[in-house]
């Protein structure tokens, strides 16, 4: 007669028998069925890992993906500030401060060197594949005070295919883009 351990007492049929536990083991793989039981639950682990990794997958390139746009975001709009302040300070938006912004962006965003520049449009109509600076005639020039408006349209690009897909299913638009725009009072005085 072997003493009965404190975790053995109370715990259904088998409580009291020493080895209550191996025992009850023993049972459980005869019963029918018994290590299916198991072999189920590790199933279902597997079944839902295959529901959840996309999920988690999709999330993990979306903060990467975003993460790149919003620093071409801030680039974008860095640039056409700076175009605004330029063309001021000059009292037109010509050729070379175009030249510049088109060369900063080129050389700045995450996907600039792929896309070609349009530096010299009037109008902030987005293109496929083409970064478009623009602004008002290079020609005119601004009297002091007067509003010189500027601006960028920079398509987005992104790395992943899924995302990508995504974004456009979302959006319902060809053509994602950055806009940015910017407006400088004019500082030069032209002698009539």
């Amino acid at each position: 007669d072997h003493p009965v351990h404190p975790d053995h007492r109370g715990h259904g049929d088998w409580a009291g028998f020493r080895g209550g536990n191996a025992v009850r083991r023993i049972d459980r793989q005869n019963r029918p069925g018994g290590d299916a039981v198991i072999r189920s639950r590790r199933g279902s682990q597997t079944v839902e890992m295959l529901f959840v990794l996309p999920v988690l997958l999709m999330l993990f390139f979306m903060t990467v993906e975003m993460g790149f746009v919003m620093y071409d975001f801030v680039t974008v709009n860095y640039a056409a500030a700076s175009a605004a302040v330029e063309a001021a300070r000059k009292g037109k938006f010509d050729g070379e401060v175009r030249q510049e912004i088109a060369t900063y962006l080129r050389d700045w965003t995450t996907e600039g060197k792929r896309f070609a520049v349009d530096p010299w449009a009037t109008s902030p109509a987005a293109q496929d594949n083409t970064i478009v600076v623009w602004g008002p005639d290079p020609n005119q020039a601004f009297e002091r005070g007067s509003v010189i408006e500027v601006g960028v349209v920079y398509p987005v690009r992104f790395k992943t295919f899924m995302i990508d897909g995504l974004a456009r299913w979302l959006v319902q638009e060809n053509v994602l883009s950055l806009k940015a725009r910017a407006a400088a009072l004019s500082e030069v005085h032209f002698e009539p």
